[in-house]
């Protein structure tokens, strides 16, 4: 047991250091200024306006961890967790989760992937959703305002829910 446990904590920092080093290369990629929104962006906030108290709610906490990445190819994926992270499950197996567990685990994360287009004049990007976490977003067409100033990103309605990002470097 505790050799395969030393096997999978070994896997997992492997596919870290793996994407981390995919994330940093991303840095080396040159800022299409005709296309401000291709890149590596960073997660910093996730917000939703409680439309009864009217209260901003951060679901995936203060410092939610994640990004998003939009090609020059018109290819997306979008991936994010709250933070602090859900807990490992007690099992120690993914197959060995409880319900509540999974459920934890299902509700602080967030990814879907797909096709995008941006109406630059109109200020609005369109996710075209290929696959999600969430089945209800999959094969969806979802539409944001967008506005980019310098290296931070503004997804989303300023008046009912918004997702702050800043540029990788």
């Amino acid at each position: 047991m505790a050799a395969r446990l030393a096997q999978q904590n070994a896997a997992v920092k492997c596919v870290v250091r793996l994407s981390v080093l995919l994330v940093l290369c991303g840095c080396a990629v040159r800022r299409d200024t005709t296309r401000p929104w291709v890149g590596t962006w960073r997660l910093i906030a996730v917000e939703s306006l409680d439309s009864a108290s009217g209260v901003w709610r951060r679901p995936f906490g203060d410092q939610p961890s994640g990004y998003v990445v939009y090609g020059a190819d018109g290819l997306h994926t979008m991936n994010f967790t709250r933070m602090p992270a859900p807990p490992a499950f007690v099992s120690g197996t993914d197959r060995g989760a409880t319900e509540s567990e999974l459920r934890q685990a299902f509700e602080g994360y967030f990814s879907w992937f797909g096709r995008y287009a941006v109406n630059w004049e109109g200020g609005t990007i369109t996710h075209h959703i290929e696959g999600s976490l969430w089945p209800t977003w999959r094969n969806t067409m979802q539409v944001r305002p967008f506005v980019i100033r310098g290296d931070t990103l503004l997804l989303g309605d300023p008046v009912k829910s918004r997702r702050v990002l800043v540029r990788v470097r």
